[in-house]
């Protein structure tokens, strides 16, 4: 009786055994997804259940997979920027589930700023004072540089000598105190060293900007305690096209009488090898204020991009070369240069870069980046043919990068060449950089936690056989390496329609070849610049936090920030006047600073800068919010408020953005659409040491767009009105705000088509 009793009790463990099976059995979604278009795999499709709160994307050939899925009846939403989204409603009944193709059709009308990447899984949690701008509102707002494009975002203001100059300026951080990257890697130019230095980007070439700010900037690089700014030419680097495409972009604006066109083509020759050409060209003359024109501020861009892609199953292979050459000139000024500054310059890069879906040790991309950027800056007099100053430099970097859904590692090795001519004595330099990098995310006890760290080796090696400096001691010239180790922590916890974040940052810069051994005029910033070669690694550290709330009809948020650093660089006029230059020179507005004699103006002389550390403190609030009244009508508002402290001599830090008030308001009347919008910039009375007091402004702005297909064409006419009622108002960041104003009203019209 018991060896029966037994023989029936295994029976019936292993029929529940088989049962728990069969009811636990998990299903897949297998499936690939093409344009309908033109009949090519979508990569970076966005595969979404809402039902499960879980996504994947399409991988490089359009294939994606879902698995560890219940046998339920499920719901699939299909997106992508610039398609129309697809919606498929499957029953799991098989443990294996092909759903074949699904096509997705194309709808550029309703090309949003939506912020869609491939692999969208796999990329950490961002920051909520991030900023993601393309589609509609990158048309929209794009003008010839990135820091005008730029100027309407929260805590983002501006720093020129005219308007071939303008820079950014992230919460009172100039230079390179951010980092400017494209697609993930330095942009390879000398913005970051002084005013004088351009972007060398038209943003008209582009199609995308992000800030990145938190944990994730350490990504990019060490010197982030301001953010990273990342610009990309493709929204989806993985798009392929069957047929020849066609896209083009032709302006004009009054306030310069310029004239711009960008043509893109795509090439295809077949599905897997694709090549992309494109033209750029702009004119723009003198920069036209409320009270007369500003001389010497006329520029030229011209550009040409060439790039092959090959795409295999599972990866992707591009090889791309750019040529840009820009003109530009610095209007004169008494301090100097009376007639003005003319700079010339040139940009090749060639990049290559590797990117392969994966499965190694739960990674599930490569990435694989190399470029090559030689970069060359001439300045000239104005009316002398030979430069005064020459700049070059040569960067070689290599860079890889592996993820996960929690897990993203990377190493970077770069070499940078420097060289110096003219009359600028910098000596030669030689900077390798090596870093190893990674940021780890993960949920805790209901919050959303980030970990990232940087460690990164810097060698400056100065070439000291042939030195020729006047105000610097030769010996005090030498090799220096600085060790950077830069970390971050951030923690998200969303409840209903709020969500709380949090981040901490211990970043590190090292001193750039300029900062430690500069010792030459510098015409363009009327000033003679000196370096300090025992300078130290600049560390800050800084703190973050956001409350946003968010329904289906609106969006707030305010963020909080403050950083200190024990040690922070400036470059700062130098020293007193001697009596016998203020005895010979009456005239001379030296306001306390040293100078020295050089210069075609009336005085002839420059003034003198050195580099020098103090401690500092920079701190604000930013709000902004979102309201959408009803289908048709938006409105946003935005406050940013900026302070800097100059600790060591207890006074406020010079060059900080006056506070800022934006609202704007949108009629949506699709196919057209306006806006209109407010811009309040307070006066700026706290002031560093030389610095003038600058009187705020209020701007009203009008800007709109209209959109219609014509067969298989896309055509978008955007128009804008600038300053409209021809306001005279001075940028407090502008070098040149004591001989013009900024410009006056401004008409613009951009007319874009895609065939």
């Amino acid at each position: 009786m018991l060896l029966l009793f037994s023989r029936h009790i295994h029976r019936y463990l292993v029929l529940f055994l088989i049962i728990g099976v069969l009811f636990s059995q998990q299903a897949s979604i297998t499936g690939v997804i093409i344009s309908d278009n033109d009949q090519t795999p979508i990569h970076g499709a966005n595969i979404y259940i809402k039902k499960l709160d879980v996504g994947t994307a399409s991988r490089v050939d359009g294939t994606f997979i879902l698995d560890n899925l219940p046998n339920d009846s499920l719901s699939l939403t299909f997106s992508m920027i610039g398609y129309k989204d697809v919606s498929k409603t499957i029953n799991l009944a098989q443990k294996h589930n092909d759903i074949g193709q699904v096509l997705m059709i194309t709808d550029a009308v309703e090309m949003q700023e939506i912020h869609v990447d491939a692999h969208q899984e796999l990329e950490p949690k961002h920051f909520s004072s991030n900023i993601y701008i393309s589609g509609n509102k990158y048309h929209s707002n794009v003008k010839s540089s990135l820091a005008l494009t730029l100027e309407k975002e929260t805590g983002l203001a501006i720093r020129s000598m005219g308007q071939g100059t303008t820079q950014p300026v992230l919460r009172g951080y100039s230079g390179d105190r951010f980092l400017l990257t494209e697609d993930g890697i330095t942009s390879g130019d000398l913005s970051n060293t002084s005013v004088d230095h351009t972007v060398s980007m038209d943003m008209s070439a582009y199609n995308r900007v992000e800030i990145v700010r938190g944990p994730e900037a350490l990504l990019y690089g060490s010197n982030t305690i301001g953010g990273v700014i990342d610009v990309s030419r493709q929204i989806d680097p993985g798009v392929r096209f069957k047929n020849i495409s066609l896209q083009a972009i032709l302006g004009t604006e009054t306030s310069n009488s310029s004239f711009f066109g960008n043509i893109v083509s795509y090439l295809p020759i077949n599905e897997k090898h694709q090549v992309r050409l494109s033209l750029l060209n702009r004119n723009a003359g003198n920069q036209i204020s409320p009270i007369g024109i500003l001389d010497n501020t006329e520029l030229t861009n011209k550009e040409v991009t060439a790039s092959y892609s090959y795409f295999g199953k599972e990866s992707r292979s591009t090889i791309s070369y750019e040529y840009l050459k820009m003109d530009y000139g610095i209007p004169g000024s008494p301090e100097g240069h009376i007639s003005g500054v003319d700079i010339d310059l040139y940009k090749h890069s060639q990049k290559y870069n590797y990117h392969r879906d994966i499965s190694f040790m739960g990674f599930q991309t490569l990435d694989i980046d190399q470029r090559f950027i030689n970069y060359g800056h001439k300045e000239f007099e104005k009316g002398i043919s030979y430069p005064s100053i020459i700049m070059i430099q040569r960067i070689f970097s290599l860079q890889n990068n592996l993820k996960s859904p929690q897990l993203n590692l990377g190493s970077l090795f770069q070499y940078r060449q420097f060289e110096a001519g003219g009359f600028y004595w910098t000596p030669d330099t030689d900077e390798i950089s090596m870093a190893l990098f990674g940021l780890y995310e993960r949920e805790l006890m209901n919050f959303i936690v980030q970990f990232s760290s940087r460690f990164e080796y810097q060698m400056v090696v100065p070439n000291v056989s042939a030195l020729v400096v006047s105000n610097l001691n030769s010996t005090d010239i030498s090799q220096r390496n600085f060790p950077l180790f830069s970390t971050g922590m951030s923690m998200f916890r969303t409840l209903k329609n709020w969500e709380f974040s949090f981040a901490t940052m211990l970043t590190g810069r090292s001193p750039s070849i300029e900062d430690l051994y500069s010792d030459g005029p510098h015409l363009g910033t009327y000033a003679y610049e000196i370096g300090q070669p025992t300078l130290n690694l600049e560390q800050t550290i800084g703190v973050e936090a956001s409350i946003e709330h968010k329904t289906d009809n609106s969006e707030m948020r305010l963020t909080g920030y403050q950083n200190y650093s024990p040690n922070y660089h400036i470059s700062a006029k130098m020293g007193q006047c001697e009596e016998e230059f203020i005895n010979l020179q009456e005239s001379h507005p030296c306001a306390g600073a040293d100078f020295i004699a050089w210069g075609q103006g009336s005085s002839g002389w420059l003034y003198k800068y050195q580099m020098s550390e103090v401690s500092s403190s920079i701190y604000g609030i930013e709000s902004e919010f979102t309201l959408n009244l009803t289908k048709m009508v938006n409105i946003f508002g935005s406050v940013s408020v900026i302070r800097g402290e100059n600790l060591s001599d207890e006074t406020p830090l010079a060059y900080m953005p006056a506070d800022k008030l934006l609202f704007s308001t949108e009629v949506d009347l699709n196919p057209l659409s306006v806006s209109l919008t407010f811009k309040k910039v307070f006066p700026q009375k706290r002031l560093g040491e030389f610095e003038e007091e600058t009187s705020g402004y209020f701007l009203v702005d009008l800007d709109g767009s209209y959109i219609f297909n014509k067969s298989k064409n896309i055509h978008k006419i955007l128009f804008r009105i600038d300053n409209i009622f021809d306001q005279e108002y001075y940028n407090h960041l502008s070098r040149i705000k004591s001989i013009m104003p900024e410009k006056g009203r401004s008409f613009g019209v951009q007319y874009r088509f895609i065939f």
